[in-house]
């Protein structure tokens, strides 16, 4: 059973690291802080901490772009049509995912839900397609309203932050390695249960002797 929960950890471990690893990608500013997003309830999904920290590091990114406020302005309008332009897309793509959660609840053979599941995920696609080419033409029109003394400036930044990200995520994943490595020794070196041997069983009479 011990052995069992520590080959669970491991498991979990790996998924847990591989989430954050995604979440934790640094992407690239690309101007003021953005417009709030709704928030459900009280700190639901979207906590003040986190936004008021992202809202800081845009502020010192535009800090080291030297933007003037000409260029703030025209910033944040940008940032602003571009959620305008997403928000309508995100909610289709959580009606899809709604849809693909109804296949996955019916009883349907492997064939059947692949089949239903195809067209879904094409239009998922689709969708997802449309937002990077949103947030491309974002980035366009950003570095439209940037000298050429910025757009190098800001080249730089984003070297800058590959690096970094690079680097953390070569200590996340040594970690990762050591902490899996460990559980794994664990593992290995767990004494195995001691079975109680079975009481031997008596054979039974021959049928001539049973009257």
């Amino acid at each position: 059973m011990k052995k069992l929960l520590i080959l669970a950890g491991v498991i979990a471990l790996t998924s847990s690291l591989t989430t954050f690893a995604q979440e934790t990608a640094v992407p690239e500013a690309q101007g003021p802080c953005p417009i709030k997003k709704e928030c459900p309830g009280p700190n639901a999904g979207c906590p003040e901490k986190i936004k008021k920290m992202h809202c800081e590091a845009i502020k010192q990114f535009e800090e080291e772009l030297k933007l003037t406020d000409e260029q703030k302005a025209q910033a944040k309008q940008i940032r602003e049509s571009e959620f305008e332009k997403i928000k309508p897309i995100k909610e289709q793509i959580k009606l899809k995912h709604q849809e693909m959660q109804e296949i996955f609840d019916m009883k349907l053979t492997l064939k059947e839900r692949q089949e239903k599941l195809a067209p879904v995920r094409k239009d998922l696609f689709a969708l997802k397609k449309q937002i990077w080419d949103i947030k491309a033409q974002g980035k366009k029109d950003f570095e439209a309203i940037l000298t050429k003394k910025q757009l190098k400036k800001l080249e730089k930044i984003k070297q800058e932050r590959r690096a970094e990200f690079k680097k953390a995520h070569k200590e996340r994943m040594h970690r990762r390695h050591e902490r899996m490595r460990q559980l794994m020794m664990q593992l290995e070196q767990e004494p195995a249960p001691e079975v109680e041997p079975a009481e031997p069983i008596e054979p039974a009479a021959p049928a001539e002797a049973v009257k």
